[in-house]
């Protein structure tokens, strides 16, 4: 009878064991990296031209939300569409004085779609940058 629980209970080791086993290797041809690693590093050193893009990034969304009423932040691709949109702005003020920024049907809520178009000029970049 002690034969048969000792048995019984290699049994569920096995499987355990064979499990766990499965998963870890199911995950490792998936190429998927174990949690500290998935995390970038932080930057220590920014260039000026991200810290402007950057600048710019977190103005245009403050100005979105005051347009729209909408937190566009918590959006993915209503952030992705302010990001490109902020980088095109920063390099075309590098050769004019200023630019347009306009996002047509950038994101919705239940009263419609909002728009959102806004005047971006080297000063304001500037002073954005600043800080």
């Amino acid at each position: 009878m002690s034969y048969i629980v000792a048995i019984v209970v290699l049994a569920v080791v096995v499987v355990i064991v064979a499990y766990v086993l499965g998963m870890y290797f199911r995950r490792r041809e998936a190429g998927e990296r174990p949690p500290s690693a998935a995390r970038p590093l932080p930057k220590l050193f920014i260039s000026s031209a991200e810290r402007e893009e950057q600048a710019v990034i977190n103005w245009l969304l403050s100005q979105a939300f005051e347009q729209t009423g909408v937190r566009v932040a918590e959006d993915k691709i209503a952030y992705s569409r302010i990001a490109e949109a902020a980088r095109k702005a920063v390099q075309e003020l590098r050769s004019q004085p200023s630019t347009r920024i306009s996002l047509p049907f950038l994101t919705a809520d239940a009263s419609g779609p909002k728009h959102f178009e806004i005047r971006l000029t080297r000063e304001v970049l500037k002073e954005l940058a600043r800080y």
